[in-house]
């Protein structure tokens, strides 16, 4: 299980293209449960933060059922107050997939037959990324 900074858990699965978004989440909230628990037990309520794509009632529901806040804006134009905050930070996720698909095609278009050697090379992809920001923030690299 990948860490982030904070020592949060950073949990990530590739799936086919035909796959319904929607139906990875309760898996993925499953796999990092005992850590929800964690949080839940000193008292602070975990956010689940998704884009657009994950608007549904259902998954709401048992998002909240799961005593995790589902942080999610709704479709469409109904404009509700506190919930726009999502678009404003979703630039930079742009930013890096069109880096990513800019420097390895392979990555872009998958190739290989097997998911193993794809998520071989996008975790190849992850890395070079990471320290080229990491060379960046220190000043090693241009």
């Amino acid at each position: 299980m990948l860490v982030d900074h904070r020592g949060n858990p950073v949990v990530v699965k590739s799936t086919a293209a035909n796959v319904s978004e929607q139906d990875q989440v309760l898996p993925l909230l499953q796999k990092i449960d005992r850590f929800l628990k964690a949080l839940i037990a000193k008292g602070v309520t975990p956010i689940l933060e998704a884009d657009k794509g994950y608007d549904s009632r259902i998954l709401r529901i048992n998002v909240l059922l799961a005593k995790i806040f589902p942080w999610i804006p709704y479709r469409g134009n109904k404009k509700q107050k506190g919930v726009c905050y999502l678009e404003k930070c979703r630039w930079q996720v742009e930013r890096g997939i069109s880096w990513l698909q800019r420097k390895f095609r392979r990555v872009n278009i998958r190739w290989e037959r097997k998911m193993v050697y794809w998520t071989g090379f996008l975790s190849l992809a992850l890395i070079v990324f990471w320290m080229q920001k990491i060379g960046n923030f220190i000043g090693l690299c241009g």
